[in-house]
């Protein structure tokens, strides 16, 4: 290998590891949705992509509309929803969506105030989780598996999740003074079980790795988990089904938000990677999806993700 190549890898590992210089720290502010015709896009306003999909603004990028064509732009800070007609170039600048170009940028329905102000100091808290970070192991190393510290359950979300040992281990639950006996799974990245109905209330609860029926890992401190009553769980559907209702607070990071802010890991979880699934070009929304994984302790999928954010960052920036 030539000394500029070797020159070249060190450059891409230590950006990997040191995570991406040029993170949209300052959150996304805008988003372009219901797209109709040609929608284009741009993070310095010379290099132009098609947008097909919901797509996310930060400070700084641009949208351009074609002939016949214009999509619902919805300012997140201010929770304004304005009309992208055609032959129209618009900016995010700060907070706000600056017209650059044409005329056709009207306003379908007034500020209501901010829905993502949180969500965007989130957002910030966000780019520490994108580091990446390997620990090196030895092959006599026994398997740690560890679970979310404090996580909120319920008979509609029942579920609890934790990293994949590997084919051989099997684990052991243990929830107050009930026992779970969980087979080894030889291809899921993460295992989930699905617990029975529980008490209402807090739990504590640990999981144990086991290997030919020996256990090889123990946590030395137990978790929580809240099993909550019919009544919290309907407060809580009633409110995801106003946010669905609006198409302000119809967005799936707003609606994962708000299942975290409950400690309802899991259906967060989901949805974010539900979303990645879709539209995996939405890369500076990632960081999202790798905080969930570390909050569920699923550390191997969020160094996984974390590779892939950096990575598409910095081809991105290449191009």
């Amino acid at each position: 290998m030539s000394i500029s190549m070797r020159c070249s890898v060190l450059a891409l590992v230590a950006l990997l590891l040191l995570g991406a210089a040029s993170v949209q720290a300052d959150g996304p502010v805008a988003r372009v949705m219901d797209i109709q015709g040609t929608i284009e896009f741009s993070r310095d306003g010379e290099r132009w992509e098609s947008v097909t999909r919901t797509k996310y603004l930060f400070p700084g990028q641009y949208v351009r509309s074609g002939q016949d064509s214009r999509a619902r732009v919805i300012n997140q800070a201010g929770g304004e929803v304005r009309q992208l007609g055609a032959s129209t170039t618009i900016m995010v600048a700060g907070d706000d969506l600056e017209l650059l170009a044409g005329r056709n940028f009207g306003i379908e329905r007034e500020s209501r105030g901010g829905f993502w102000h949180a969500l965007r100091n989130k957002f910030a808290t966000t780019q520490r989780y994108t580091t990446v970070r390997r620990s090196v192991r030895s092959e006599d190393d026994q398997p740690q598996v560890d679970t979310a510290r404090n996580i909120t359950v319920a008979s509609s979300w029942p579920e609890l999740v934790w990293s994949n040992a590997g084919p051989e281990y099997a684990y052991r639950l243990h929830v107050g003074e009930q026992t779970f006996e969980i087979a080894p799974s030889s291809t899921s990245e993460m295992i989930r079980f699905r617990l029975p109905e529980l008490g209402v209330g807090e739990h504590a609860y640990k999981l144990e790795v086991l290997l030919d029926g020996e256990t090889v890992y123990s946590p030395r401190r137990e978790s929580t988990l809240t099993w909550l009553d019919e009544d919290e769980a309907a407060e809580i559907k009633a409110e995801l089904a106003k946010m669905k209702d609006d198409p302000v607070t119809n967005d799936p990071f707003l609606i994962a938000d708000f299942y975290e802010g409950h400690r309802l890991l899991i259906p967060a979880l989901d949805i974010y990677r539900d979303f990645f699934s879709e539209f995996p070009e939405e890369n500076d929304m990632r960081p999202f999806l790798i905080k969930a994984y570390h909050d569920l302790r699923l550390l191997d999928l969020r160094e996984k993700e974390a590779i892939t954010y950096n990575t598409i960052d910095m081809m991105s920036r290449a191009r």
